[in-house]
């Protein structure tokens, strides 16, 4: 997350000032972020910085930064820190998936993806 005294702010062309409030080291990653806020109603922005010449990442040059818009800041955040929470809490067994409605359990007769366009090929 964003350092409150470090936060980045971009002010875009029509006055919205646009908040950092996450750095995250890969694109799926903030895929995943910026999708999870968007189904909290919640534009974001994903500003990838990432120097993709180099085999590693440095400092800066690998950080893929998330942002919402100023007025949505102090929600996406508690959001965010609410989801770290439900994730570090959640046991780790196979029979339970973690969703953005929280955590949920996997049927034993449940078929995967693949299954289904297995059958739906045939």
């Amino acid at each position: 997350m964003a350092d409150d005294e470090t936060v980045n702010k971009i002010e875009a062309d029509d006055g919205t000032t646009w908040v950092e409030i996450a750095s995250v080291g890969t694109e799926d990653e903030a895929s995943l972020l910026a999708g999870y806020l968007d189904s909290e109603d919640i534009p974001s922005q994903i500003e990838n910085v990432k120097f993709t010449e180099a085999p590693t990442n440095f400092g800066a040059m690998g950080d893929i930064r998330i942002y919402v818009p100023e007025e949505h800041e102090a929600r996406a955040l508690e959001l965010l820190k609410k989801r770290e929470a439900e994730w570090e809490t959640m046991d780790d067994d196979s029979g339970t998936v973690a969703t953005d409605d929280g955590v949920a359990a996997i049927e034993d007769d449940a078929e995967t993806e693949n299954e289904t366009e297995t059958e739906n090929k045939a």
